[in-house]
C-alpha cells in the first residue's frame, strides 16, 4: 500500500550469488523515482546484493508495475520480480460540524445541556473510501478516549468521481459534564490513520443550582441586603429579582466568576428596603440563560415575613335616638394591621382608661386574619352630654401605635356645595364620590369636618353643553 504524495522505499535483493548479481529497476514512465546505489555484502562465500528506490506516487500511478531484474554471468536468463502499485489517496480534508449546518471546519461546537446533539464528520476526496471513527475525551483526558458508535456511508466524490467522500453521523446526549471536552474524528485506511479533526464541546445551559441567603429578619424601613447565587451555568447567567409582579433587578448588583470547569457562577446582591404592603408576597430570584428563545431559567423564592409596627384607624357608627333603650348611641371600632399582630387594645377617654361598665362595653381582641385585629367600644350615654376625645392604642410584640377620635365630629356635617359641575368626557366610573371639607368655628377651636356623598351617574342630568349641575341630585350616605 502506497500513500499518494508520500515517499515510499522499495528494495530489491539477490542472494546466494558469486560474484554478486547486478540489480536493475524497471520503472514505468511517469512514476517519480530516486535510485539508490547497490550494496553487496558477503555472507560466507556468497554475496547478498540490494538495490533500493524511493518513489513518490500519485493517484494516476494506481496499478502500475515496478520490476527488478537480477543479471549474473552464470544465469542463462535474467531473474525478475514485480510489484503492482496500490496507491491510496488520503482525504483532501476531514470536517467535523453539527449535522445540518454548513460543512466547515469548526474548533468548537455549541450544544444545549442534556439535549440530543447530532454531529457529522466528513472525509472528502479519498481512494479508496476511508473508514471513520469517533471518540470522546474522557474525564481522565486524552489518555482514555471513549468510542462513539456512528452511522457511516460513502459515495463518489463531487470533486472527482475517481475518489470517494465518506460521511459519519453520531447522536449523543451531552451535558455539563462534557463541557470543554473534545470529540475526535479519525479517517483511516485499514486502521492506518490518514486524517483526523476534533472539536471542543461547549455546553450551554442554565445554572445547576440557585440559593437565596439573607443575614437577618426583615423590618419595615430598615435596609437589608439579600444575596442570590447561581452556580455552574454557561454562559454567565443574568439574575432578575421580583417581589410579586414588580421587577426590582435595577436595585441589585451582579458579579460573575469562572469556575474550574470553565463555567460561570453568578452572585447578585439586592439592596432592599422592606415595605409593609410587601408582607406575605414572594421574593423571587431568577437566573436566566440569555442565549436561547425561550430563555431557560432556574429560580428560588421566599415568602417575605416583614415585621412592621401597627397601623391604626378608628371608625365610628352613630345610632339614631329612636332606638330602644339600652342600645348603644355610638360604636367605635379600632382596627390595626401589624406583624406580628396586635394582641391587645387600650382605650382612653380624655386620657382616662376606659373599661367595661354601665356606659361602655368593650369586646375582646378580634382576630380578622394573620395581620389584622380590631376592638369595638360601644357607648351608651347620649353623646350630647358626654363629649370625649377617644384614644385607641394597639400593642404588638414589636411596637405600639395609637389613633384618636373626637366625638364632636359627629354633630357637624357641613352643607353640601352647590353648583357642582363635572365634564362628561372626564368621567368613566358609574358612581362619583364627592368630598368637601369646610371649616367650622365652635367658640374656641377650628374643627375640620369631612363629608362624603355618593352621586350616581344615573341621577345626574347631562346637559348638551357637557356640564352637569348636581346640587339637586346629591344623596347623603351614612353620617359616619
Amino acid at each position: 500500500m502506497v500513500i499518494a504524495g508520500e515517499p515510499y522505499n522499495v528494495s530489491c535483493a539477490a542472494t546466494q550469488a558469486r560474484p554478486p548479481a547486478v540489480l536493475q529497476w524497471l520503472v514505468p514512465e511517469g512514476v517519480a523515482v530516486v535510485h539508490q546505489d547497490q550494496s553487496d555484502d558477503t555472507q560466507g562465500s556468497f554475496y547478498i546484493s540490494r538495490k533500493s528506490i524511493t518513489i513518490m506516487s500519485s493517484r494516476i500511478d494506481q496499478g502500475k508495475i515496478l520490476s527488478c531484474i537480477a543479471l549474473h554471468p552464470e544465469l542463462q536468463r535474467n531473474l525478475q520480480c514485480s510489484v503492482h502499485l496500490n496507491v491510496q489517496v488520503p482525504p483532501i480534508k476531514v470536517l467535523l460540524f453539527p449535522t445540518g449546518d454548513k460543512q466547515s471546519e469548526s474548533r468548537h461546537i455549541n450544544v444545549q445541556n442534556d439535549s440530543p446533539t447530532s454531529i457529522t464528520c466528513k472525509s472528502i476526496g479519498s481512494f479508496p473510501a476511508t473508514e471513520l471513527s469517533f471518540q470522546l475525551e474522557s474525564d481522565t483526558g486524552l489518555a482514555d478516549m471513549i468510542p462513539i458508535r456512528a452511522n457511516i456511508s460513502s459515495k463518489r466524490s463531487t470533486l472527482d468521481d475517481a475518489l470517494f467522500d465518506t460521511e459519519g453521523n453520531i447522536t449523543k446526549h451531552l451535558n455539563i459534564e462534557h463541557h470543554e471536552m473534545y470529540i475526535y474524528c479519525y479517517a483511516s485506511f485499514e486502521k492506518h490513520v490518514v486524517g483526523f479533526t476534533f472539536t471542543k464541546v461547549i455546553v450551554y445551559g442554565p445554572p445547576e443550582g440557585i440559593k437565596i441567603t439573607y443575614p437577618v429578619d426583615f423590618y419595615e424601613g430598615i435596609e437589608i441586603n439579600v444575596t442570590c447565587k447561581a452556580v455552574n451555568g454557561y454562559p454567565a447567567p443574568h439574575i432578575h429579582w421580583y417581589i410579586g409582579s414588580r421587577n426590582h433587578t435595577e436595585d441589585s448588583a451582579l458579579n460573575f466568576s469562572e469556575n474550574k470547569a470553565g463555567r460561570y457562577d453568578a452572585e447578585s446582591i439586592l439592596n432592599l428596603i422592606p415595605k409593609r404592603f410587601d408582607h406575605g408576597k414572594s421574593l423571587l430570584c431568577e437566573a436566566v440563560q440569555p442565549t436561547t428563545l425561550p430563555a431557560r431559567s432556574v429560580n428560588q423564592s421566599l415568602v417575605l415575613n416583614i415585621t412592621y409596627h401597627p397601623v391604626v384607624i378608628i371608625t365610628a357608627r352613630h345610632f339614631t335616638s329612636n332606638k330602644a333603650s339600652g342600645t348603644p348611641k355610638l360604636a367605635l371600632t379600632c382596627k390595626a394591621e401589624a406583624n406580628p399582630p396586635v394582641y391587645t387594645f387600650h382605650w382612653l377617654c380624655n386620657e382616662t382608661v376606659v373599661s367595661n361598665d354601665t356606659n361602655y362595653r368593650l369586646t375582646e381582641t378580634i382576630y380578622e386574619d394573620a395581620t389584622r385585629t380590631s376592638s369595638v367600644l360601644a357607648i351608651q350615654n347620649p353623646l350630647s352630654k358626654y363629649h370625649c376625645v377617644y384614644n385607641c392604642t394597639a400593642v404588638s410584640e414589636y411596637d405600639s401605635r395609637s389613633a384618636e377620635f373626637n366625638s364632636l365630629y359627629l354633630y357637624f356635617i357641613p352643607n353640601p356645595p352647590s353648583d357642582f359641575i363635572m365634564h362628561r368626557n372626564q368621567t368613566r366610573s358609574s358612581s362619583l364620590f364627592v368630598v368637601w371639607q369646610p371649616g367650622s368655628t365652635l367658640g374656641y377651636e377650628n374643627i375640620d369636618i369631612l363629608a362624603i356623598y355618593t352621586l350616581s351617574l344615573k341621577q345626574i342630568l347631562i346637559h348638551d353643553e357637557t356640564f352637569v349641575n348636581s346640587s339637586k341630585n346629591q344623596t347623603e350616605t351614612d353620617k359616619n
